[in-house]
């Protein structure tokens, strides 16, 4: 009898507590649904299944409040930077509509007005592939790679741009480099900091690249000798958009480091960087092959 009558409480207790979680969770749920992306559910240390749901939940609230955030900051960045080429077709269009100008003056306009188009195409498909791959809703077509050939290919790419400029470009690779990949993103990746380094280097500058296979770890380092990039600009430089005060002579969107560290995240890697203003930069690729074994396993995140 004693077991029966100590029973009744600690099952009551037992099942309030079990309910008191569900509710807490239900309670969160619909304050969400409100509106309050801040909210989560009251997170406990124990280690019953509760707890464990309490805890995946806030996981998944997180995730979902910076992909929202990330989408607005999105959607406010294409807004600002739109509106310069939007109004320049526009000017164009009117200038037409004007008439009294020469077939060749129009057909300038005409290609003008296209010219602004291509440039907004490239702008928002590659704010796309940069909201997908930090959403972890990028689908990379891994296939084995030789990442020297990936560096080989680039430079010479853009060997006439570097004579151009009179700036040198020199490597320093092993014979081979192989790794799993997506192969058009990593060759997006070194296009755009090789670009970088010989846009924003001076006449008579060097780029030097040098790929270092240790095994676990793959190091591509892009280093030049240009301008340098200012001490409180560097935690700013992968944000969408952002071009630092001294690049903005040069013609670019400010987005191309942003999906470089987009399509590195997406492996499972990750870019760091070094500079000194007037010395030069050196922007460092590491791709850890166990981290991104395990980004596979887990897939999508």
């Amino acid at each position: 009898m004693a077991i029966i009558a100590l029973g009744g409480p600690i099952g009551w207790f037992m099942a309030r507590r079990a309910l008191r979680g569900v509710e807490e969770v239900t309670r969160t749920a619909a304050e969400i649904a409100d509106g309050a992306l801040d909210r989560r559910v009251p997170a406990r240390s124990g280690d019953d299944e509760l707890d464990k749901l309490a805890q995946t939940f806030n996981t998944m609230l997180d995730r979902i409040q910076a992909l929202i955030l990330g989408m607005r900051q999105m959607t406010d960045n294409l807004a600002h930077d739109l509106r310069s080429p939007v109004a320049r077709i526009r000017a164009f269009a009117e200038m037409t509509l004007a008439g009294g100008g020469s077939r060749a003056e129009w057909e300038s306009l005409a290609a003008s007005t296209t010219e602004e188009c291509d440039r907004l195409l490239e702008m928002i498909n590659t704010t796309l592939d940069i909201a997908e791959a930090e959403s972890g809703a990028a689908k990379l077509r891994v296939t084995d790679i030789d990442l020297v050939d990936v560096v080989v290919d680039a430079c010479d790419l853009f060997r006439t741009i570097a004579e151009d400029r009179q700036i040198t470009i020199t490597t320093d690779l092993p014979e081979h480099c192989r790794i799993q990949g997506d192969l058009q993103r990593l060759q997006r990746v070194v296009a755009n900091l090789l670009d970088n380094a010989l846009k924003y280097t001076p006449a008579g500058g060097n780029a030097i690249i040098k790929l270092a296979d240790e095994g676990d770890l793959v190091n591509l380092s892009i280093e030049d000798t240009g301008i340098g990039i200012a001490a409180d600009e560097l935690p700013r430089i992968f944000q969408r958009f952002y071009r630092c005060d001294r690049s903005r002579s040069e013609h670019g969107n400010g987005l191309g480091l942003s999906l470089a560290m987009a399509f590195m995240r997406a492996h499972g890697g990750d870019i760091m960087v070094r500079s000194k203003p007037e010395h030069g930069s050196i922007f460092t690729v590491v791709l850890a092959r166990s981290r991104y074994a395990e980004n596979r396993k887990r897939g999508p995140l």
